[in-house]
């Protein structure tokens, strides 16, 4: 099986050649390739299409400072009607949970969209998981209250710790293709990218220089789960974030529903119909 390359918010594959070429890359200039593989994961290639201008008719713009930076967020929906917060990935943009708004506005909610800082219209920074729960919790915050969240890859990531820091509070949340331990999807994305254990220790090493131990990040507990209700989604053909996640989640999360998908992968689960109903009915409390 070819190796994947994390490039655009998704893993494209790599040749076999190039594969050998950062296997060799990281076993002569293990700190180099680490490097290379720092920068690529917190500058993910900005994709925007005309998505913004889409989100600017349909809902009303704001824009939020966070550390400094601008962050651009869409509320679409009635100004008193409950909202839910959709929270996209690494690499991603707001509008590719566009599929669940037409569903949540029909269930009498609005909808607060938003572009990651480094990502969509949204100024330029480092994207990593800590800005990721900065950017959630400005967002949430502007809001005054959140009914739910809908929230995919990393951006669950951020929710499930924004939920444990108490930087969000949310009775519902559907996390989708969620990453529960940082060891392991970073071990996974070192191997798929054909780095090797030294190249793959310094770009751990790096990282927890510039943020916190992997350690503090892979904490599930203090997690709100009698406050909070959870719908855990993945894809069992998930090829950037392995289904073997869903497990640790569920076990993090007692009482947790959890919805198995299959043939969806990573990101077109977001246009999954089954998946869009389920998340719009949880949310909405519309399942119970």
């Amino acid at each position: 099986m070819n190796a994947p390359e994390a490039v655009g918010g998704r893993i494209e594959l790599l040749t076999p050649g190039r594969k050998r070429l950062v296997r060799i890359a990281s076993r002569l200039l293990p700190g180099w390739t680490a490097r290379q593989a720092e920068h690529l994961l917190l500058r993910p290639r900005r994709r925007r299409g005309r998505s913004a201008e889409v989100l600017d008719a349909w809902g009303r713009r704001a824009e939020l400072e966070v550390d400094g930076a601008r962050l651009v967020s869409w509320r679409i929906g009635p100004a008193a009607a409950p909202t839910v917060l959709l929270v996209h990935g690494w690499g991603g943009y707001g509008a590719q949970l566009a599929g669940f708004v037409p569903g949540l506005l029909a269930a009498g909610h609005a909808v607060v969209l938003f572009d990651h800082l480094g990502h969509g219209d949204s100024e330029r920074a480092a994207a990593a998981l800590p800005t990721f729960i900065a950017g959630l919790a400005a967002a949430a915050a502007h809001q005054g209250s959140v009914a739910g969240v809908i929230a995919h890859s990393m951006g669950a990531a951020a929710t499930l710790h924004a939920l444990r820091e108490a930087r969000l509070t949310t009775p519902r949340a559907v996390l989708i293709g969620a990453p529960g331990n940082f060891e392991i999807h970073l071990r996974t994305l070192s191997r798929r990218v054909g780095l090797g254990q030294c190249a793959h220790r310094s770009l751990q090493r790096r990282l927890e220089r510039r943020y916190v131990p992997v350690s503090d990040l892979d904490r599930l507990e203090g997690l709100p789960i009698e406050s909070c209700r959870a719908l855990l989604v993945h894809d069992r053909d998930d090829q950037e974030v392995d289904v073997v996640q869903l497990g640790l989640l569920a076990d993090a999360w007692p009482g947790a529903r959890r919805l198995e998908t299959q043939g969806w992968g990573h990101h077109r689960i977001l246009r999954a119909p089954e998946v869009i109903d389920a998340a719009v009915r949880f949310v909405t409390g519309g399942g119970d």
